[in-house]
């Protein structure tokens, strides 16, 4: 690790990911996690130094404003060198939970970092994927109360990447077969006390003890659920696929409190900062899920000249659009940008679909126009969350 870094500023990052990431990627028990590092385990077990490295290269990625002003020379690139140079992913014969929250650390800073075109990132997913599946069809009865949760957690992560990547035509390799029961695979809504008592995190009080994210992650499940059943719908079936946008608008209806939009209002009591993380991650991606089936669903009325269909798309475009900006004026930019870089390709693609419309030639001069408004505002907030640090060094970025 000292190769990487000061130890200093590696303590920052995985301090940074715990305060701000967690929450929307509780595959960690931050007790164990940080009592195998004050113990000098990074050192002598190449597998959990490769965890170390991940989890730095994770959370560089997600937060680019941060990392370009605090992370000095710990870059995704130089994290990718450390592992390489150490060996610390050298193929084994067998599983374990470590090396899959590797992969997917990996995966998910590749596909940040680099785009979901990248061949290593695809990998590394693809790897996480497979030895999940494995675990949890093998190895789970044998795994500690921790390690089972953690395991499950990491699927549904795994599974929603899947999703989204799926979403934006990039091809995927299958997690989520008919044979699952769905319901065993669910993670227990436990926090790290509960999981563990005896090794609750040191120093501090830190929130993840005493507040579960698992509901969260649950309901995020459940959105992509419904988006993976409704790509397995007959060939021409609108009416499925207007069912299916009818339950993901309705699929947040019974969020608990301190998960609910809540606008400009205060937190409920139970809320913090990583719930109001949450809630910017669930609500977007149920905003991105209905555009996507609606674009599925104007390509399906134009075939079969459905009018109907295609006159209440427009209105529902611009309702998910309204909401979105909604969204973007309340929640402070430090709450979005702890999503990581997530959030931004499914703003720009609900941009984009906002934009075909604005391209379009029929409607009322008066929709075109609030939809060129709604486009422009959309544009402003995309530019400022955004944050490329290769242009803020030469002036161009978004301040």
């Amino acid at each position: 690790l000292e190769k990487l870094g000061p130890s200093s500023l590696i303590k920052q990052i995985i301090d940074d990911w715990f305060e701000l990431i967690h929450s929307v990627a509780p595959i960690l028990h931050r007790g164990h996690f940080l009592e195998r590092l004050e113990n000098g385990d990074a050192t002598r077990d190449l597998e959990f130094c490769g965890l170390v490295v991940s989890l730095c290269a994770a959370t560089v990625v997600s937060l680019k404003r941060r990392s370009s002003t605090q992370y000095g020379s710990i870059t995704i690139e130089r994290c990718l060198e450390a592992i390489k140079e150490n060996q610390l992913l050298e193929s084994k014969n067998n599983f374990s939970l470590e090396w899959c929250q590797t992969k997917y650390n990996l995966g998910i800073a590749l596909g940040a970092g680099r785009g979901l075109d990248d061949p290593s990132g695809f990998r590394f997913m693809s790897e996480a994927a497979m030895g999940v599946k494995y675990l949890l069809y093998y190895e789970l009865p044998g795994m500690s109360l921790v390690s089972q949760q953690l395991l499950k957690r990491l699927f549904w992560l795994i599974f929603s990447g899947l999703c989204s990547v799926e979403m934006f035509g990039r091809p995927c390799i299958g997690l989520l077969t008919p044979q699952d029961n769905i319901q065993a695979l669910r993670p227990l809504d436990m926090t790290d006390r509960d999981l563990d008592l005896n090794r609750v995190s040191p120093g501090e009080r830190w929130h993840g003890d005493t507040m579960s994210y698992v509901p969260g992650l649950n309901h995020l499940s459940n959105l992509f659920l419904l988006w993976h059943s409704s790509q397995r719908l007959p060939n021409n079936n609108i009416s499925g696929l207007q069912e299916h946008i009818a339950l993901v608008q309705r699929a947040l209806d019974e969020l608990p409190a301190e998960l609910r939009w809540r606008g400009g209002l205060s937190r409920p009591p139970r809320s913090n900062f990583g719930t109001d993380v949450q809630v910017a991650n669930l609500y977007i991606t149920q905003l991105h899920i209905r555009s996507n089936l609606l674009e599925q669903l104007e390509l399906l009325a134009k075939r079969q000249s459905d009018l109907t269909a295609s006159q209440s798309i427009f209105s529902q475009r611009q309702s998910i659009v309204e909401d979105l900006l909604e969204i973007l004026s309340h929640m402070p930019r430090e709450t979005l940008e702890a999503n990581g870089h997530s959030l931004v390709p499914k703003i720009r693609d609900i941009g984009a679909a906002l934009l075909d419309e604005v391209r379009m030639t029929y409607g009322s001069q008066l929709a075109n126009e609030q939809a060129r408004t709604d486009l422009r505002r959309l544009l402003e907030k995309l530019e400022r969350l955004d944050f490329r640090p290769e242009f803020s060094r030469s002036g161009l970025g978004s301040q």
